[in-house]
């Protein structure tokens, strides 16, 4: 392991790396205002990975979009206890007219970081995410899965950058426009760079086999506006009770809201 990534997984001397206290977020004023999200709480703890899972509308982006600093709630309290939260998307959002190494290096660039240092620090990255090869590679060069790697390199530089805080990664369901070959292996490669940097992940989806799949804990929140209504601890259960167990509830919230 190299020097940089080292620093970025010591344990945190901290308990909580983000916590939301009653946050609720309103768009819009009077009779046309929507409520997207109503008294959330919600603790992650330093390198955790959690799951935030809901039916479409139901708030998580939003959610997502107000611990990034992308917005702001209307009422509740947020605490980041990290460094600067790095945001991943269904689309890679690149640079085309740099190669993956220079991708990942703007994203050290805007955090300060030396020429020098952030060229090693790219290519150490691109190594992570076993990407090492392509490195001199355009964006149009690349397939799909590849450029969300180079994403999620560049995503680790922004978040690992500021040395000796806890990192944070929101995810904002990255891999749901992927074929599912390519969405599976791309699970597998999140969860080995997970334990490698130890950073703390709150990866939005709707899709409940991800969900029990990747996260230590699973979130769900309630049709508009989003409320917390349940979570579940993946503590070596069967992954299948698990499964039938959300989806369970997952109908009530839609059918619940439908009525």
């Amino acid at each position: 392991m190299t020097a940089t990534l080292e620093t970025s997984v010591a344990r945190s001397t901290v308990d909580t790396a983000v916590t939301l206290s009653g946050v609720s977020k309103v768009f819009g004023h009077g009779a046309s205002a929507v409520a997207a999200l109503d008294g959330v709480d919600l603790r992650v703890a330093p390198g955790e990975f959690v799951c935030l899972l809901g039916a479409s509308g139901c708030g998580k982006s939003t959610l997502l979009n107000i611990v990034a600093g992308l917005d702001h709630a209307t009422a509740g309290a947020l605490e980041l206890n990290t460094s600067r939260p790095a945001v991943m998307f269904q689309e890679p959002a690149l640079m085309p007219w740099l190669t993956a190494a220079r991708n990942v290096e703007l994203a050290l660039r805007f955090a300060g970081v030396g020429r020098a240092s952030r060229r090693t620090q790219a290519r150490e990255l691109l190594e992570l995410v076993r990407l090492g090869d392509v490195a001199d590679k355009r964006p149009h060069e690349l397939s799909g899965g590849m450029r969300q790697r180079v994403a999620l390199a560049r995503a680790l530089a922004s978040t690992l950058a500021s040395g000796d805080e806890p990192g944070l990664l929101l995810m904002d369901e990255p891999f749901a426009a992927l074929d599912a070959i390519t969405r599976d292996v791309l699970q597998a490669e999140l969860l080995r760079v997970w334990e490698t940097t130890n950073t703390a992940i709150i990866f939005v989806t709707h899709d409940v086999r991800e969900a029990v799949r990747l996260g230590q804990r699973v979130v769900l929140l309630s049709s508009r506006p989003g409320r917390v209504v349940r979570e579940w601890s993946l503590d070596g259960t069967s992954s299948d009770d698990v499964v039938q167990d959300i989806n369970t509830h997952l109908r009530k919230v839609i059918s619940g809201h439908a009525s």
